[in-house]
């Protein structure tokens, strides 16, 4: 991929990197095996120059069959399996790469991903959470890359593969890495732990997210508390004092536990936050030290996340004035809470990148403060099991409060918000529940002048974006 850093996995070279998954070097390129393998990659779309490519086997797919793809684009080292191997054309044989062959291309990722994790000396910070993720991840990147360079997920690469390819990218010059970890079914934050061994570890929230795999409520404390029970005895927990569910999630913590929030008696606070334009504002204080921040993004709740990030950052050594300048500086990530403005003057909140009810009441929080009478669009909240239905009424009955907003309901469940909004008492005429974000495009139209507001928050399979783009005649990219 033009203008990427090629990141060597830790000094590997072919021959030990083949040695530390357990597999054969069948082929030795043109260095003999013995120079630092670039980044491990699974899509031939994406290869810097140098890369090694990983060809993993699922149920729908082969990477075997983009192995000539991988070298044509510049890879220099193919990681195959037993099957694949015997598959591969004569022009990948003789094209001069190292070919190393293992019985699963996807458990010789997870080797090399521990490999490197094994040899890497400074802080990893472990995140999870319902939701602040990945804003979290971008703001605590920030402050720590005032101390030196700062590894970080890509994306939202959180989960089963997303993760050892992070790891892979830990390399010597690397000073501290933030990693994010994902979940929607039960053990799978206490496997990723186990294999990135975080030194810190930080949750943003407990709420209803990813209902069909885990459960309830508690089984979502549960699950992502195994972050902090893999923490050393050494390290620190991180979380928002008003965490749902604080002793599950803390339940066999061997290591001190900071907590952040507005309340008296805390180390590290935030306070007085506002809702500007730009974004949200407050002030974060610390022993009698306290400064202002702005953030480049809305909600209380990114205060929050900025404040445990910057909680993180002085446990590292970082100054309150660097990581507030820190935190000040980054950009929300696409969909997560930018505000953008319409050709006409209207100003649109993208919050559509994933939707959850904690994530839902915080976005119509924040709304609030800027603007009492625009139009809220609220889309789908999937994967939370036998409970949505409860749910999305029940997000009907919060909208409700809020008396001067416009209600448009985008999808098969959204119909329960609106069905929750009129039973709390809100005004038909107020009320749209269409099929989809086209759909909703006209509704929006005939109630947004110069200075409206509009909020746009529904799962990502509801493709809200869309909904910006046909209002803004422009495309948007959300990778």
């Amino acid at each position: 991929m033009a203008g990427r850093r090629n990141m060597p996995m830790m000094g590997l070279t072919a021959r030990s990197a083949a040695a530390a998954c357990g597999g054969r070097l069948v082929h030795v390129g043109v260095d003999g095996g013995e120079a630092p393998l670039g980044e491990v990659n699974i899509d031939s779309r994406t290869l810097p120059l140098g890369a090694t490519f990983v060809c993993l086997r699922g149920p729908r797919f082969d990477g075997h069959d983009f192995a000539a793809q991988a070298v044509e684009a510049g890879a220099t080292t193919l990681l195959v399996d037993e099957r694949g191997l015997q598959a591969l054309p004569s022009g990948v044989r003789e094209s001069g790469a190292h070919i190393i062959c293992v019985s699963d291309t996807e458990q010789a990722l997870v080797a090399w991903a521990r490999a490197c994790r094994a040899r890497f000396q400074g802080p990893l910070v472990g995140i999870t959470g319902s939701c602040g993720k990945t804003t979290t991840k971008e703001l605590l990147a920030a402050v720590l890359t005032t101390i030196g360079p700062t590894l970080k997920t890509r994306g939202n690469q959180n989960n089963q593969l997303g993760v050892p390819l992070t790891l892979c990218r830990l390399d010597e010059g690397v000073r501290a890495a933030v990693v994010e970890l994902g979940t929607n079914s039960p053990g799978e934050i206490a496997y990723l732990s186990a294999m990135a061994e975080p030194t810190f570890g930080l949750i943003t929230a407990i709420g209803a997210a990813h209902l069909e795999g885990l459960g309830t409520v508690a089984d979502v404390a549960l699950e992502k508390g195994a972050l902090f029970r893999h923490l050393p005895s050494s390290g620190r927990a991180f979380l928002p004092e008003s965490i749902a569910f604080p002793e599950l999630v803390t339940r066999g913590l061997k290591c001190p536990l900071v907590v952040v929030g507005e309340g008296p008696g805390l180390g590290l606070r935030y306070s007085a936050p506002r809702e500007t334009v730009s974004g949200v504002s407050g002030i974060v204080g610390l022993d009698g030290a306290a400064l202002p921040t702005t953030l480049r993004m809305s909600g209380a709740h990114n205060l929050q996340n900025a404040t445990l990030a910057i909680a993180v950052g002085l446990e590292l050594g970082v100054s309150l004035k660097d990581a507030v300048s820190a935190v000040a500086s980054v950009a929300p990530a696409a969909l997560r809470g930018e505000v953008r403005t319409l050709p006409g003057g209207a100003h649109v909140v993208l919050d559509c990148y994933n939707a959850n009810p904690e994530s839902m009441r915080a976005a119509l929080r924040a709304f609030e403060q800027v603007s009492r009478s625009g139009v809220v669009v609220l889309g789908d909240m999937l994967e939370l099991g036998s409970g949505a239905l409860e749910a999305h009424l029940e997000l009907g009955r919060v909208v409700a409060l809020m008396p001067d907003v416009r209600l448009v309901a985008v999808g098969p469940l959204s119909r329960r918000i609106a069905d929750g909004a009129a039973a709390a008492g809100m005004s038909a005429s107020r009320i749209s529940a269409v099929s989809d974000a086209r759909a909703a495009v006209p509704v929006i139209q005939e109630h947004v002048e110069q200075g409206s507001w509009i909020l746009l928050k529904g799962s990502r399979g509801m493709r809200l974006e869309q909904v910006y783009e046909q209002l803004s005649n422009r495309s948007i990219s959300h990778e």
